[in-house]
């Protein structure tokens, strides 16, 4: 009989990298929101986007699920290759989420860090209740200052006129994380918005 022993010592991280450049201006840029499926992902963040359009002047490119073929979308995987080509050629900047749950949290974030890796600045939303867990997946990815935007919890179940609410709130935030001069608000920024 023979035993194969294995030693513990290895890899236990990703190396680290640095994020995307991002750009000196906005004006004129591909947006392209990456859709995990989650309830009203795609609505919020399509809010987020237009709003973004409106100020900067960006451009959404469009809105695709993560899914083969962007027909379907599964939070706990990652991004389809076919559907990660398509953004990589098609964006000039990325906002992707929602990570407001576990398995979505980590994977919304794995696909983020994936993006800026080749080099598109990426923006992934999550929520109060997942921004621990979203800035500890991303350390352990090897990106600890990725880009994540904090919206309020929960973004299932809430009435679209108050996601437009939240949008609008976040949108200093938003620019402010693709800005290459600015970083978002502080905490106490935020709370006076409400959104903390």
């Amino acid at each position: 009989m023979t035993i194969q022993i294995y030693g513990p010592e290895g890899a236990i991280a990703p190396d680290s990298a640095e994020l995307a450049a991002t750009p000196m201006e906005l004006s004129g840029l591909r947006l392209v929101v990456l859709d995990n499926g989650k309830p009203n992902a795609a609505l919020v963040m399509e809010r987020l986007a237009t709003y973004l359009g409106h100020r900067a002047g960006t451009e959404l490119a469009f809105v695709a699920k993560k899914g083969p073929g962007s027909r379907s979308a599964n939070a706990a995987i990652p991004c389809a290759p076919d559907v990660f080509d398509r953004v990589v050629a098609a964006a000039d900047l990325v906002l992707t989420g929602t990570a407001d749950c576990g398995s979505c949290t980590a994977y919304s974030v794995y696909d983020a860090v994936q993006l800026e890796r080749t080099g598109l600045p990426c923006v992934v939303v999550t929520t109060t209740m997942f921004e621990a867990v979203a800035r500890t997946m991303a350390r352990d990815f090897g990106m600890p200052n990725l880009r994540i935007l904090v919206l309020p919890h929960p973004l299932g179940g809430t009435a679209p006129d108050r996601l437009d609410a939240w949008a609008q709130a976040a949108l200093d935030d938003l620019e402010a994380l693709f800005s290459p001069v600015e970083g978002p608000r502080s905490i106490e920024d935020r709370a006076a918005d409400g959104l903390r």
